[in-house]
């Protein structure tokens, strides 16, 4: 083989060779779905019993993803944010106060949402004994939040009470209980005096029978704010993200299959979540001093 002839072989060769590279790379972009998909909630009741409960969401976005979901619930709020924050997430729940938290440090994109969690209130409950029936009678009682993370257990109960002119002993030596059963517990228990908790998480236990409704009462509820949110990380495949959106979004009531879901997220219907629509949010967040 001639110097000339050998070179244009070699050329042929590596022209071969990027050509097939260039077909296989594009292979894998076009199959942009993983094998696992990472999903986190934050830890609105017992991280444990809420990863049982969630199995059948798990087994209805594996068809639809057609990708694994590994959930996890840590047992603090700000174990999501972090886990979000440095890809060790793909898709996460979050409250509104952690989601402007992780928009914040992050960048997260807001996917979806119940649409009760474009008015969704706080609770505040109080032994039916106490003698307590409004703000002006939290004057040295105990109280409860629930998460320091939380929004309606934490950040928009105390917005509301400090609206309220509520004494400011009964803020600053607020207990946290670490999750809004917990916070009903302890009121109903006489632990503490009273508490603020999800309204969704009271109205569950009242129906489970978990929480007795003579032995508790709601004293007074908040006016609406933008509550819950499905998040994507910054970095996450557009597409995948897009699958889950989609996702969500076709669950129907109508649906036996898909009530079973609806029931245990406390949904009725998913909509499309907006980043605008948590700017009062950021506003109390702010003023508080938990945003910075």
């Amino acid at each position: 083989m001639t110097p000339k002839s050998r070179l244009s072989y070699c050329l042929a060769l590596f022209a071969a060779f990027v050509i097939s590279a260039g077909c296989s790379g594009n292979s894998v972009s076009r199959d942009s779905t993983p094998k696992t998909v990472r999903m986190s909630l934050i830890p609105t009741t017992d991280p444990g019993k809420m990863i049982r409960e969630n199995q059948p969401l798990v087994t209805y976005l594996e068809k639809e993803l057609g990708a694994k979901i590994d959930l996890t619930v840590p047992t603090n709020y700000a174990a999501v944010v972090e886990a979000v924050a440095n890809d060790q997430v793909d898709i996460a729940y979050l409250g509104g106060f952690t989601y402007v938290q992780a928009s914040k440090r992050s960048g997260v994109v807001p996917l979806v949402q119940r649409e009760r969690d474009r008015n969704f209130h706080s609770l505040f409950i109080t032994n039916a004994e106490s003698g307590i029936n409004s703000f002006s009678d939290l004057k040295g009682r105990r109280f409860a939040f629930g998460d320091v993370n939380s929004t309606s257990g934490h950040l928009m109960p105390e917005y509301f009470m400090r609206e309220a002119n509520v004494d400011r002993e009964v803020i600053s030596n607020a207990i946290y209980s670490g999750g809004h059963d917990a916070t009903a517990l302890a009121v109903a228990n006489k632990k503490v005096d009273a508490g603020a908790l999800d309204e969704t998480v009271y109205q569950k236990m009242v129906a489970d029978g978990k929480l007795d409704a003579k032995q508790v009462k709601v004293f007074y509820t908040t006016p609406p704010f933008f509550d819950y949110i499905w998040v994507a990380r910054k970095t996450l495949d557009p597409g995948i993200a897009e699958s889950f959106s989609s996702a969500m979004l076709k669950l129907h009531a109508d649906d036996v299959s898909h009530k079973v879901i609806l029931d245990l997220l406390n949904a009725t219907s998913y909509v499309k979540a907006e980043d605008r629509n948590y700017d009062k949010l950021r506003q109390a967040a702010t003023d508080a001093g938990l945003l910075k």
